[in-house]
């Protein structure tokens, strides 16, 4: 760590991880597309590291292993273009998720072009570049799960990003118990969007992914189904544009609104298991509870992730 003065973030500490090492689909020649290759990741947190100083407790800085955790595993999970829009989002992550004031990104490509050793981008950005939520979704299928859930994953990329996705759990049905058992997850995404314009466009891939919603039969079988389960640690209600026949656990509430946290969350154990896998250490906004609390009061085990059989959704 050291400390210095910055153009855009002002005099502040700053905590270094130099040469994050991972491979990632990147690259727009035909070599490159459907390949990993490796890249080079260094990132400057600026923060303030006085309190941690005195109390040698790691909860009074940033934890830099889960930052390095948080952005290899993005990086390792998604294809890129450009190193630009790599360099970009791993700024949009540290900033969203470790709430630092200011960030300085390098990333390189190693032997990009003949005669250098590497090739790659330096940015810097502040909290005001980004106006990211962190939001976590929920999503079931049980007619065609591999294919809708990968499709409906694939989509959710093209205007979110997404960070963490849970394992993949058969869950037995709520409600109407007369059809296929159900593959649940959870998804951790980054977006700029408001709540209504996020239900707008998952109402969206829904829709893509041919999902019916039967007035005689809510409970039913589905393509696909993406709820907003909760946004970061706000409690909210948001405006539905359109018409929604309910949630597949609830009736419509005939108001057009919606409220978050999803009271899902405190109710079924296939929706509180895939969250608490992704973020254990997550606080309920309305109850105080973590989610691995909540999944273990649900399922009245220790060890709730064992609840469900997983699948394994992307061999």
């Amino acid at each position: 760590m050291s400390r210095s003065k910055f153009p855009r973030g002002g005099g502040c500490d700053v905590i270094e991880i130099d040469t994050l090492r991972c491979r990632t689909e990147i690259g727009i020649s035909q070599h490159e597309i459907g390949k990993k290759q490796e890249v080079v990741i260094s990132i400057r947190l600026g923060c303030d590291v006085g309190t941690a100083g005195k109390s040698d407790d790691v909860r009074d800085s940033v934890n830099y292993r889960d930052v390095s955790k948080d952005v290899i595993n993005y990086a390792e999970s998604t294809s890129f273009n450009l190193v630009e829009k790599l360099a970009s989002d791993v700024a949009r992550i540290c900033i969203a998720l470790y709430k630092v004031p200011w960030v300085q990104v390098r990333v390189h490509k190693p032997k990009a072009v003949r005669f250098s050793d590497s090739v790659g981008v330096l940015i810097e950005r502040t909290s005001e570049d980004f106006s990211d939520s962190v939001v976590y979704l929920s999503l079931g299928s049980n007619i065609e799960p591999r294919k809708n859930l990968k499709d409906a994953i694939a989509f959710l990329k093209t205007k979110a990003l997404v960070l963490k996705v849970s394992s993949s759990f058969l869950t037995p049905p709520q409600l109407q118990t007369n059809q296929p058992d159900i593959v649940n997850m959870a998804a951790q995404i980054l977006t700029e969007m408001t709540p209504t314009q996020l239900k707008t466009f998952i109402s969206e891939i829904e829709e893509e992914l041919l999902r019916v919603r039967d007035p005689n039969n809510k409970h039913g079988p589905r393509t696909v189904d993406l709820d907003i389960s909760l946004w970061g640690s706000e409690v909210l209600e948001y405006s539905i544009v359109g018409t929604e026949e309910g949630t597949n656990h609830s009736p419509p509430n005939g108001n057009k609104k919606k409220k978050v946290p999803d009271p899902d969350v405190l109710r079924f154990a296939h929706v509180a298991v895939p969250l608490a896998e992704i973020s254990p250490h997550l606080k309920h906004p309305t109850n105080g509870s973590t989610l691995a609390s909540i999944a273990r009061d649900i399922t009245g085990r220790e060890d709730y992730i064992n609840t469900f059989p997983i699948v394994d959704l992307f061999r």
